[in-house]
């Protein structure tokens, strides 16, 4: 999924730069608020739905989708907002809540840790909201 991210920006980027008066449009993370619904276990082929709510800075900016990184049994994911420039007048959002669903069905007995990307500290170190969830069968 990163990769096909990388591949869409990067052909977005290309597009966008063949009109000078056309409006283009970038994809860019944004940080989580609030992860809610997590199920206190999973269970393998079950699908279960997590709400994640997020800030949308500002009118320009929809949900793209979420980029999830798999490194074993941990998760750590995004959100992708799609901006908007160009033509189009952005404004400023104070506290804009979205909320998206993240479906997860889990293949294989083990333990799940979903790590929801919250922004960078003060050093620019990634933070994250974790959940450990267990899969039973």
């Amino acid at each position: 999924m990163k990769k096909l991210s990388i591949i869409s920006i990067i052909l977005v980027l290309l597009v966008g730069c063949s009109t000078d008066d056309a409006p283009f449009f970038f994809f860019e993370v944004t940080p989580v608020d609030v992860v809610s619904s997590v199920p206190d276990v999973f269970i393998v082929g079950q699908t279960d739905t997590i709400q994640v709510t997020y800030k949308r800075p500002s009118t320009c900016h929809a949900f793209n989708g979420f980029d999830i990184l798999n490194e074993g049994d941990v998760r750590e994911i995004a959100i992708i907002t799609k901006v908007v420039q160009g033509r189009t007048t952005c404004s400023d959002l104070e506290n804009d809540l979205k909320t998206a669903p993240l479906v997860i069905t889990p293949e294989a007995v083990g333990e799940l840790n979903l790590s929801f990307f919250t922004g960078n500290d003060e050093i620019g170190n990634p933070t994250f909201i974790t959940f450990d969830v267990p899969i039973i069968e």
